[in-house]
């Protein structure tokens, strides 16, 4: 960020910095930032009334995935309501929800949500191909109502060891008793250090009524215990008033592979139609170096150099749809290649090992069966937005490369003399976007504050009086609201510069003290 975007008004001056580097913010603040919530909520939950692929497939893959961890009742409400209104949450990643933008953002859906009638579960399709120690941090709690050194801020509590810190959400075990009891003699030595007692105070509460209950204990992995966790969590969030619906998170990747193992195995599906050549090899070229797929030409040098492991790239290389996985659980880059006159997914993980994956129904099935290839952004959006409809409100990069991805698509098959599957695809809502927003802050001293997981419970229930005046905020207060984690995001680093952290929280004071909800602790 340069010397002429920072001075007076920070937190406006972070905003248009926002707004330079990222396309679909600055669409929507000029074309709705004066707007209220309220309206927006309406304006993005429209999804296209026809799909090329029967949206039940999706319904019956959401009742698998629900029906062991919570239940065979919300199951089938999940599943009923997702046909009566097929739009999801995108925007989060998998994991006990702590990070205050994504807990904001889930708040904003269920208020959208709760206005169709007959419907009472929320669908978040989260993902889970990320590590542990993400910006949003699944590896444990965060703490925003603390002290503010730029550095450590917000203050992160981990549940998981270091060891695990790069392995995925999706493939990581899950917690086990003796590493909640280790997480529990953190939160008792941070008492008395300049932390509100009241934020220790909830996170002990609910390490001992909720994650060391046996039904979440006895879970195999992280990522099932979560969907428990946050669906549990989020009851506590409301007063008993606010007929909020029910948090359903269910892995994005997971929802992918069920849909792949049904469409790899079907000749009319839009999967069996793209991964035959000529159409996957012109997919390979449309798509290349489009955010959210793959970059030929990194992947090529990875690989040409995977006998140089000092060589070794993997940032920014993508993966051709599908991600392998390595022994350590991390993922591999893959890209499609000829071999042998057949077509191949290969790759090499970060030791040099190779990894050769047949790029044909029963190969593929198999491999994701096993656990050993894993759906990549253009895997997912592909079978779940793209071949079935479903409109996907995502974050301010989906936003972005989502619609590029189905142009993509649209194109090739257009090019291959399939034109009505090519229209049906093109009426697929890609453009949906809920996040970089936050509507409640949590007042400390002369500060307001992002407000969490932790923040939220331990301020009170909120309140239908709070959701009316939430549901009032404009788009561009909201965004304004959420620039901390927004900017640590677009522009890493920047609030670790001299005391710009605090210029923005005073900014933010100054701005939106008469706009937003403030808690108090």
């Amino acid at each position: 960020m340069t010397s002429e975007e920072i001075g007076a008004g920070m937190a406006e001056q972070l905003l248009g910095a926002v707004r330079n580097r990222v396309p679909v913010v600055d669409r929507v603040l000029r074309l709705s930032g004066g707007s209220p919530l309220s309206e927006y909520l309406q304006q993005v939950c429209q999804f296209s009334q026809q799909s090329y692929q029967p949206r039940s497939d999706i319904a019956d893959v959401i009742y698998e995935y629900v029906a062991p961890l919570l239940g065979e009742k919300i199951a089938e409400r999940t599943a009923a309501d997702f046909l009566q209104h097929p739009v999801a949450l995108t925007a989060n990643h998998h994991g006990v929800d702590f990070f205050a933008q994504s807990v904001q953002g889930s708040l904003l859906f269920g208020l959208a949500k709760r206005q169709i009638e007959g419907v009472t579960t929320l669908p978040v399709f989260s993902c889970a191909n990320i590590p542990l120690d993400n910006l949003t941090y699944p590896r444990g709690a965060l703490l925003y109502a603390c002290n503010r050194d730029a550095g450590s801020w917000p203050l992160r509590l981990p549940a998981f060891s270091n060891k695990y810190r790069r392995q995925l959400v999706a493939r990581v075990k899950g917690l086990d008793r003796p590493m909640l009891q280790q997480l529990v003699k953190r939160v008792h030595d941070l008492m008395g250090h300049g932390i509100d007692a009241a934020l220790l105070e909830t996170l002990l509460e609910l390490i001992e009524t909720e994650y060391l209950s046996e039904d979440v204990l006895s879970q195999q992995g992280y990522a099932a215990q979560s969907v428990i966790l946050n669906q549990r969590i989020w009851s506590r969030l409301f007063c008993s008033s606010a007929s909020m619906p029910d948090l359903v998170t269910i892995e994005l990747e997971k929802l992918a592979e069920g849909l792949f193992l049904k469409d790899l195995h079907s000749e009319a599906s839009l999967v069996a139609q793209l991964f035959t050549d000529p159409l996957i090899t012109a997919v390979c070229k449309r798509l290349d170096s489009v955010p959210g797929c793959w970059n030929q030409a990194l992947l090529e040098q990875r690989w040409s150099h995977r006998g140089e492991l000092e060589q070794l790239q993997t940032s920014g290389c993508g993966t051709f749809c599908f991600w392998g996985i390595d022994k350590r659980f991390r993922r591999i880059p893959l890209m499609l290649t000829e071999i042998s006159g057949g077509l191949q997914l290969c790759g090499c993980d970060d030791n040099g090992e190779e990894y050769y994956f047949c790029f044909e129904p029963a190969a593929l099935s198999q491999a994701i069966r096993d656990g050993r290839l894993l759906p990549s952004v253009f895997g997912c959006f592909l079978v779940i937005a793209l071949a079935r409809g479903v409109t996907c409100l995502g974050g301010y990069y989906q936003g972005d490369y989502l619609p590029q991805i189905q142009a993509g698509v649209v194109e090739v098959l257009q090019q291959n003399n399939l034109p009505e599957l090519a229209a049906v695809i093109h009426d697929s809502v890609t453009d949906g976007y809920l996040s970089g927003m936050q509507t409640i802050m949590v007042e400390q001293g002369e500060f307001l504050l992002p407000a969490g997981l932790l923040e939220i419970l331990a301020s009170g229930s909120i309140s239908v009086a709070e959701f009316e005046v939430i549901l009032k905020m404009s788009l561009r207060d909201a965004h304004s609201a959420s620039l901390t984690e927004t900017v640590a995001d677009v522009m890493p680093g920047v609030l670790q510069v001299e005391n710009r952290l605090t210029q923005l929280l005073r900014s933010q004071r100054e701005q939106l003290s008469e706009k937003i909800t403030i808690r108090h602790l």
